[in-house]
């Protein structure tokens, strides 16, 4: 090869597993084995965000989860905001402040857990509830730090369902579960938002869905026909509406349920599990992730989750000033990349030290599974025109990267799954 040719290279895909920027295992915030994982889990009780009206404790939940040390790592968060999480005594899960000023609600002991379920209908409770909400968005920054956030508040673990049938006061209409839902659309406008059910509302703003029964059949094969057709829900047969090609634009995420075993899951079923998983077109699963003890299916489950990118060729062109590099850049995965983060090749010296670098004109969330695209850039000046000067068995002066950039953290965050050198971030290309 000549610096007056065209270079060109094609790279082989990397089938391994492995924990990627906003896609994978989303472990709870404070447990002790989230290993590398690029997501946390956070459930955050009313209780624990506003123990006095109006006084909210913003500072001791930053330093009690370690938010700066996340931020710093690159670790972005799930967010799920609850009234009513089930447990083993009884107790309340919204502040005493609020209870005091409402208390018409429900205590309960069911095959769930003991708690206590709010009237959500509660003209007190909703207006409260909307300013929570816009102080915890305020607290958690538009620094895209909080990159999915479940729209919980509603029903047991925020999951928009009752026991209303053991006598418990039941969810509320449509309208009101409307106003819920606009405060989440209105005060988390960066973040991605899920909802458990294809909901009328989730089809209207194009919102993602999260299936906390992941792993079981049944469960998720009547989720996925909710998806597919809409339909009741509770007594109202409207409620739900038909989203079958939602993910494409809004993402797939939920935990894995607690009613297998793990060893089901992820040994004696993975078969089944992966298929449950490849239907829904997941791209996280949290808080309850797979056991690293049935390696295999831990393995298996995370590359099945979120996107796959992968530069199949490049060829690199000499221009004037310059050399011009054309990419094809796949997705090989089950989800599209969400966010228009921006992908820059970069020249770097032997050291490397970036020389210079350019934005390349791609637009990941229109990156469908199956697809790819491709896309030109020139690469101004002497140092690029170098990446041209290696021949065959002569490695070039200069070396030629790729890498995509996280706004939050302003460095390069994205594995792509590909064999090649993969450094500070960024994949070698030259």
């Amino acid at each position: 090869m000549t610096a007056s040719t065209t270079k060109t290279r094609t790279y082989a895909a990397d089938d391994s597993a492995f924990s990627n920027a906003q896609i994978g295992y989303a472990p709870m915030i404070d447990t002790a084995e989230a290993g590398d994982a690029a997501l946390r889990y956070l459930e955050l009780t009313w209780r624990e965000a506003e123990p006095e009206e109006g006084v909210y404790a913003w500072e001791a939940i930053s330093e009690k989860y370690d938010f700066a040390s996340l931020r710093e790592q690159g670790i972005h968060l799930v967010l799920r905001f609850v009234c009513d999480v089930p447990g083993q005594e009884t107790h309340l899960d919204i502040p005493d402040w609020l209870y005091a000023q409402t208390k018409d609600g429900s205590w309960y002991d069911t095959d769930y857990g003991k708690g206590y379920s709010p009237n959500y209908a509660n003209a007190v409770f909703r207006a409260a509830h909307h300013r929570v909400l816009y102080a915890l968005a305020e607290f958690l920054g538009r620094d895209n730090f909080v990159s999915y956030v479940e729209l919980g508040s509603l029903g047991h673990w925020g999951e928009w369902h009752i026991k209303s049938k053991e006598g418990l006061v039941p969810m509320p209409d449509e309208a009101i579960r409307d106003e819920y839902a606009a405060d989440y659309l209105a005060a988390f406008p960066t973040a991605k938002l899920l909802m458990r059910r294809p909901f009328n509302i989730a089809a209207k703003h194009q919102l993602g869905l999260y299936n906390d029964m992941t792993g079981e059949e049944k469960d998720t094969m009547e989720w996925l026909g909710w998806i597919a057709e809409g339909g009741w829900y509770g007594d109202e047969p409207h409620a739900l509406s038909a989203m079958p090609t939602f993910w494409q634009d809004a993402p797939v995420g939920g935990e894995f349920t607690s009613s297998l075993s793990m060893r089901d899951m992820l040994r004696k079923e993975l078969p089944r599990t992966l298929h449950l998983l490849e239907a829904s077109h997941m791209s996280f699963i949290g808080p309850k992730t797979a056991s690293i003890k049935y390696a295999k299916g831990y393995n298996a489950v995370l590359k099945q989750l979120g996107y796959r990118l992968r530069v199949t060729e490049l060829k690199l062109t000499p221009c004037a000033d310059g050399v011009c590099a054309e990419l094809t850049v796949a997705n090989e995965g089950a989800a599209p990349f969400y966010w228009e983060w921006p992908v820059n090749l970069y020249v770097e010296d032997a050291a490397g030290s970036t020389l210079y670098t350019a934005c390349l004109p791609l637009s990941l969330p229109k990156l469908m599974p199956g697809d790819s695209q491709k896309a030109s850039v020139k690469l101004e000046g002497a140092d690029a025109q170098e990446l041209l000067s290696g021949g065959w068995k002569r490695r070039s002066p200069k070396h030629l990267t790729i890498g995509i950039v996280d706004p939050m953290t302003g460095r390069d965050a994205v594995r792509f799954a590909m064999k090649a050198e993969q450094k500070n971030g960024r994949t070698t290309l030259l």
